[in-house]
């Protein structure tokens, strides 16, 4: 498929589906109006298969649900820790992210990297320019 925007996904934004009932997929074609391709670095995966074994009862099942919608997405090589794979991803490959941790948001806006993020528990939006 050809693309022209690249979204990287970090943990708390997969899960956003279970713990907020928010369909991200439909959000993304809603908010993008450019072919984009969605992107997992591989220690996400490796998060979230940590919060499955170690979170609470809601955090465990979200993160079981959001390992089964990341298998259909791309994986990129990454090493940890994940918030410094994300921004050398996104500043290497001109993409988004999709985030909703404060630090991480705090991190991309100061490099100039658009980040989508959940608002108001029920719709996603977009800071920056894609």
């Amino acid at each position: 498929m050809n693309k022209d925007l690249s979204v990287i996904l970090d943990a708390n934004f997969l899960m956003i589906p279970e713990l907020e009932g928010v369909d991200i997929f439909k959000e993304f074609d809603r908010i993008l109006d450019v072919k984009y391709e969605l992107l997992v670095p591989k220690v996400v995966i490796g998060e979230l298969e940590h919060i499955r074994k170690t979170g609470n009862s809601s955090e465990s099942t979200a993160a079981s649900v959001a390992l089964k919608m990341a298998e259909d997405l791309k994986k990129v090589e990454s090493e940890k820790p994940a918030d410094d794979e994300i921004v050398r991803l996104a500043k290497e490959t001109y993409s988004a992210v999709g985030t909703n941790d404060k630090e991480l948001k705090k991190r991309l806006r100061g490099s100039e990297i658009p980040v989508i993020y959940l608002r108001q528990k029920s719709y996603l939006d977009i800071d920056g320019n894609i």
